[in-house]
Order: C-alpha cells, then structure tokens, then sequence
C-alpha cells in the first residue's frame, strides 16, 4: 500500500527541503546579477543549446563542444577553469546560475589582445596551449634574473586551479606581473649605469650600495657572483640576477 503524504519518511522530506534550498540559493545567484529579462532570457536559450542532453547541467565536454557557436572562443583550457570557478556544487558540470554567472564575467573581462597571445606563444614553445615553470624559467632568467625556484613560486601565484601550470587566461595576470617586474630592474639598471653604456661595472655599483650601508666587499662578492662571464660589467641579464627582485 503506498504511503501517504503524511506518512512520507523523513528522509525524503530532508531530501526534498535540500532540494528547495538549492533551487533558493540559484534564484538567489540570479536574482543578485539585476539582470534584465530578455538578457535572461538570452542566457537561457544559449545554455538550453549547450545542454545537449537536456539534464539541467552543462558538462565539460558540452560546453567545449558548442561554446564558439555563441562567439566565446573558449578553449578546453579556459572552460576547465570556468568549471573550477563556477561550479558551486562541486557537480562536475554547471547549472543555469552558474553559466550565467560565468558568462558575465567574462563579459566584464577583456580578451586576450594580439600582443598577450604573441607573449604567450613565445613562452608555449611546445605548442601545447598552456605553460609551467620549465617553460617560464629561459624567459624569467633572462628578464628577470629568476632562477627555477623563483620561477616555481612566480607561476604558482597565479595557478589559480593549482594544476601547476598556466593557461592563456591565467598567464595574462601573470604577464602583468612579469612587465612589472621587468620595469622596476630596468628603471633601477639605468640608475646604476651612471655612464649610459649599457653595462653596470664595479666601481658604478659601489657608488650606489656603499653609501647605503654595504661594505665594499659585501659589494664586491654579490658582484662576482652575478658576473657570470667574467668581464668586470653587467649586462641586463646579470644587473637582473644581482638586484634579486622580490616577487612580492
């Protein structure tokens, strides 16, 4: 004999109120973009054309599937992060809320110009649509003086999905700091080369440390040590090793 309504076991009614819960907190995503109906509208229509199976979710492969259809130009590498990001339920795919919430934020961002996915290539030598620290380190070490393990620690900062490396997205934020970097040694190189011949030699270095407290032969042993050709002169790439930019 089938049970009532009343005599529902609680089990199911925990179920069910957990299920009307979630239905709440989407609304609530929702509800808190202010959106207008027919740009709601708009979403639902393009997540009903992702959601081939018509399941309510939209998994990875769906939305790498059909994403360019609506002008994204999404890469596997790209959807896999708004997956990261925007599944709140931790469901291995995205909801109506979440796709919308993805979608407006990428919105909000501005692609990849020309210049970042020229960078990025030269750093992509392997051609494989992201990068790690391997690949980072020639270009870190010749721009910044980095070795291995500075390079490590640079790129986990902006691994947002801790998979030890960087997508295109991730490596523009990366990028940024990298430029940043970059122009603090060179606006400090440029001090030190007090003649302008594009070397930083001993003498130019203990006019500059020695006033602030290093004793010359302090000076002397960090300029050894990044003088790596033994020519008595830095270059930029051995200025970038003995000025030991911190990351932070």
């Amino acid at each position: 004999m089938a049970e009532s309504p009343s005599e529902s076991s609680p089990s199911a009614a925990a179920a069910a109120a957990a299920v009307d819960e979630a239905e709440l907190a989407r609304r609530r995503r929702i509800d808190a973009l202010n959106l207008p109906a027919d740009v709601l509208a708009a979403y639902r229509r393009k997540f009903d054309a992702l959601d081939l199976n018509r399941d309510g979710v939209v998994e990875i492969r769906e939305l790498v599937a059909v994403s360019r259809v609506f002008g994204y130009n999404l890469s596997r590498e790209e959807v896999l992060e708004i997956f990261d990001r925007q599944d709140f339920e931790d469901s291995g795919g995205i909801a109506f809320d979440e796709f919308v919430v993805a979608m407006r934020k990428r919105a909000g961002q501005p692609h990849a110009s020309g210049d970042i996915r020229t960078r990025f290539r030269q750093y992509d030598r392997k051609k494989r649509g992201y990068i790690n620290a391997d690949d980072a380190f020639p270009i870190l070490e010749r721009e910044l003086g980095f070795d291995l393990s500075k390079t490590e620690a640079l790129v986990d900062l902006y691994d947002k999905n801790k998979d030890y490396r960087l997508s295109l997205m991730e490596f523009v934020e990366f990028h940024k700091k990298v430029e940043a970097l970059k122009q603090q040694i060179v606006e400090a190189f440029n001090e030190f080369d007090v003649n302008q011949d594009g070397f930083v030699d001993l003498e130019e270095v203990y006019a500059k440390m020695v006033p602030k407290g290093c004793t010359p032969e302090q000076v002397e042993a960090l300029f050894r040590k990044a003088d790596r050709n033994g020519d008595n002169r830095l270059d930029y790439s051995e200025f970038a090793a003995f000025w030991d930019i911190p990351i932070d």
